[in-house]
């Protein structure tokens, strides 16, 4: 049972999460890097205005085809409440999601707000079966016990998947 894991991290925190879900379920990584190269700062005053628009990036990878893997999971950090404008770009360029498992996280310095019921809604328009969404913050994103209700939905998905 293959897992794909899709992740956008400006401070390194949504990739501490995404490389644990990795190494628990021996899934496969993609980093998604906004091309708009943000400094700190920026990130703040353009990447939070794009991202409370809904707008999506120039991202790397362009396309991502999901279409050999069995679960899915996104994650994305939490900018003015929603999820950034790569992870938007993300979605978008998700090919062969239809149908699949998928799970959603997001890292946050407080609240995720509407993050994740945005990225839940976003996946579900494009097809695919959202099965769990789980917040975490800053401070626990490399605690592996904060990480473990994301993991155990994984391994739930995949058992699913298996057992059909």
């Amino acid at each position: 049972m293959s897992v794909c894991i899709i992740y956008h991290s400006e401070t390194g925190n949504t990739r501490a999460v995404a490389e644990q879900v990795a190494t628990a379920s021996g899934g496969d990584l993609i980093g998604v890097r906004d091309l708009a190269n943000y400094s700190k700062v920026g990130m703040y005053l353009k990447g939070a205005r794009r991202a409370m628009r809904g707008d999506s990036a120039d991202i790397e990878p362009a396309a991502i085809d999901v279409s050999g893997y069995e679960t899915v999971v996104v994650g994305t950090p939490v900018w003015a409440g929603n999820p950034t404008p790569a992870i938007n770009a993300a979605v978008n360029a998700l090919r062969g999601i239809e149908g699949k498992p998928t799970v959603v996280f997001c890292t946050s310095g407080g609240s995720p707000r509407r993050t994740l019921d945005t990225l839940t809604v976003m996946l579900a328009k494009r097809g695919a079966d959202v099965r769990g969404a789980v917040p975490l913050t800053a401070r626990t994103a490399k605690r592996p016990e904060a990480v473990k209700p994301l993991i155990d939905l994984v391994r739930q998905s995949r058992r699913e998947m298996a057992a059909q």
